[in-house]
């Protein structure tokens, strides 16, 4: 079997024993790296973009956290590009399960090497139809991502397990071409142009948030020792909580599961007790914001810990501890909430004595687990 290219790249490295890990000089380089991503995709984003006008279907397919950017895609290019059939779902699932792609659709893969084998194998069958064809990836990507008709080149391969630059990096690149897309509609107009103010904040405000990460480190060490953690959230934040939840798994070692707020009050919350924790992922006013609120309430009621992370002019769920983000719009939230998340997983893994960069290689159950199968 293929050892993974992650145990490959840390191999390659030194591995480290003590903070700051890789995971931690990872996300500290976001926001050069969201700067220079931009960028240099600049004229591929405007030409592929242009393309995707004429499309009567839009596919996008990742694995783990490229799933979830291909989520964050849907969610961008629906919402913010118009675009009304659009669908992130898994390369595994695309590649097994559904039917052949369509001549006049296109699909996008995200991967953050290019070589995942059902990444390649559903790029690989949408090429042989003659459909449209883009690959997001990272510097290296395999020659599979490179016979896409388009490549979009995120950041220099990571040398921690938990991605997290190539994640932020690939999320500006779907924003961009979804606002492109907007563009080309012929929907240039003051919301897009808001839209378009904010984005470009957005590295500043990673800048200012990096920089003072007391909260975040302050949250990892008051709640070390909860074992089972739910990350709630609605909308586009869903799709952060998904996020966090597998990076608490694989640099924290905790357990973690994201719940869809609604979904979370229809039963699940039957599993809340004093051993968990409820992480409140609150992007959004009005009904989403009103039943974060009533949700962290019932939350309390069953006597879990609450940590609310709260982006401006929503209201602020009741929480044991709360960090506020910066943000005006529900749109982009997921940029801000995502970045104090990672920085508190990162401090978990700290306060929790786990290595955020191996993902448990370093045991040799693990490591013989990762001789079973190939990526």
């Amino acid at each position: 079997m293929a050892v993974s290219r992650s145990v490959e790249l840390l191999s390659s490295a030194t591995p480290r024993g003590a903070h700051p890990y890789y995971m931690f000089e990872a996300i500290r380089e976001q926001p050069g790296a969201i700067r220079r991503v931009i960028e240099r995709n600049h004229d591929g984003i405007c030409a592929f973009a242009d393309k995707l006008t004429g499309a009567r279907a839009v596919w996008l397919a990742g694995i783990g956290t490229s799933l979830n950017a291909a989520m964050y895609g849907e969610y961008w290019l629906r919402s913010a590009g118009g675009i009304r059939w659009v669908r992130a779902v898994s390369s595994f699932d695309l590649a097994n399960y559904f039917p052949a792609l369509e001549t006049g659709w296109a699909l996008i893969t995200m991967s953050h090497r290019g070589w995942k084998q059902f990444s390649a194998r559903a790029a690989t069958q949408a090429r042989e139809r003659g459909i449209l064809t883009a690959a997001i990836s990272g510097e290296g990507a395999s020659e599979g991502a490179r016979l896409a008709d388009y490549l979009f080149i995120t950041t220099e391969q990571e040398i921690s397990g938990a991605h997290t630059k190539s994640l932020t990096t690939a999320m500006a690149i779907l924003f961009e071409l979804a606002i492109e897309v907007r563009r080309l509609r012929g929907g240039d107009d003051e919301a897009a142009r808001t839209l378009r103010a904010e984005f470009a904040e957005i590295p500043s405000r990673y800048e200012r948030r990096i920089g003072d990460d007391g909260r975040e480190r302050e949250a990892a060490k008051r709640f070390k020792n909860y074992k089972r953690i739910v990350i709630i959230g609605a909308g586009p934040n869903f799709i952060t909580a998904r996020e966090i939840a597998l990076k608490l798994k694989e640099a924290a070692y905790a357990y973690a599961e994201a719940m869809q707020v609604e979904e979370f009050l229809h039963g699940p919350i039957a599993a809340a007790d004093a051993e968990t924790l409820a992480i409140l992922v609150a992007g959004a006013p009005g009904a989403p914001g009103e039943r974060m609120v009533e949700a962290a309430r019932a939350i309390g009621e069953v006597g879990a810990a609450r940590l609310a992370v709260v982006a401006p002019g929503v209201p602020a769920p009741e929480a044991e501890f709360t960090i506020p983000v910066e943000g005006t719009s529900e749109t982009l939230s997921p940029f801000t909430m995502i970045l104090s998340l990672q920085l508190f997983t990162y401090y978990s893994a700290i306060a929790r004595n786990a290595d955020p960069d191996r993902m448990r290689r370093g045991d040799p159950r693990h490591a013989r687990a990762g001789q079973r199968y190939e990526l």
